[in-house]
């Protein structure tokens, strides 16, 4: 594993700076769908090219070209497979003491479960430099799949519109979700050794530099901020949940097992995010409830910038 050379405690600001921008972007998609620009119908459009062909380039690209030579993936797959596992059955146990109905149960999970890769990696590297960034692209690599396959079988088995007992389809969609089949694919290109030819390598960049800005700006556009004084419950459990349970779930697994203390570091990073603006996305795509998706991914981006800095010093 490449070592951090930078391993002192992180500054609160770097951990800001890296969230500002992201939230300014999500503002703008706000104030576009605000004064109908362009119209509805391409905000709808654009949801569903960031889900289906923007992220998945992202993914395919980055972990098609990350450097795996000599990385032990075993115990960091177990305490990330561990700690979803984990954070599941904390959400499934207390689902009936929340008292909330299945579409807000799932956003509310994905709010405590998700992160936002782009402020990840952005906090890895203001943080720990060019090295903490390859480090942080590999763990993010294992936990995209992980965290996906968790969110698309909670968000089909408490799917009203579906019979929840059917396994078979449940396994359908998780074996056919583009962002684990993403991560499949970049992952068996980089394993085999074969290069992706130049011409195309250049295209799935130019995709995966739009998946940011646009996936964003989708989040922005649905935003109902009056609805913000209505979700209070949610918007708390689910911040408890991704800010204090998740990162202690974490941290407890790397003292417990063999962790690497660069490894360490960006698997702590990874649990203090807010939730990814590919929530939305999946909540719109899977039946969740993707206005309240919209609530929490900006509520949690607001939040992060006192959050972050305090547990990244804390655990750090």
């Amino acid at each position: 594993m490449p070592a951090i050379t930078q391993q002192a405690p992180p500054t609160t600001m770097a951990a800001t700076y890296a969230i500002i921008p992201v939230f300014l972007i999500i503002l703008g998609g706000y104030v576009c769908r605000l004064y109908q620009f362009p119209d509805d119908n391409f905000w709808q459009g654009a949801e569903k090219i960031t889900y289906f062909l923007l992220f998945p380039s992202l993914l395919v690209s980055k972990m098609a070209t990350a450097d795996l030579s000599g990385i032990a993936f075993l115990w960091p797959i177990v305490v990330l497979a561990l700690m979803y596992l984990a954070i599941t059955l904390v959400f499934v146990l207390l689902k009936p003491a929340v008292t909330l109905e299945n579409k807000a149960f799932t956003s509310v999970y994905q709010g405590g479960t998700r992160f936002n890769t782009y402020i990840g990696l952005a906090v890895s590297n203001a943080l720990y430099g060019a090295e903490g960034l390859i480090v942080a692209v590999i763990v993010a690599s294992i936990m995209i799949p992980i965290v996906n396959v968790f969110c698309v079988l909670v968000l089909e088995y408490y799917n009203d519109n579906h019979d929840n007992s059917s396994s078979t389809r449940i396994a359908k969609s998780v074996v056919a979700n583009p962002l684990i089949l993403s991560c499949a694919l970049g992952m068996g290109i980089n394993v085999s050794g074969i290069a992706i030819p130049a011409v195309f390598m250049e295209a799935l960049t130019i995709f995966a530099r739009a998946a940011l800005p646009l996936g964003l700006l989708t989040v922005g556009a649905a935003l109902a901020l009056k609805s913000m004084h209505t979700a209070v419950k949610p918007l708390l459990i689910a911040s408890v949940a991704k800010f204090i349970i998740l990162p202690t779930i974490a941290m407890s697994l790397c003292m417990v097992f063999p962790i690497e203390p660069e490894v360490r570091n960006a698997i702590l990073v990874f649990t203090v995010l807010p939730t990814a603006s590919a929530s939305y996305v999946l909540a719109k795509q899977l039946g969740g409830d993707h206005e309240l998706m919209a609530t929490i991914i900006t509520a949690q981006t607001l939040l992060a910038g006192l959050a972050m800095p305090a547990l990244l010093y804390a655990w750090g």
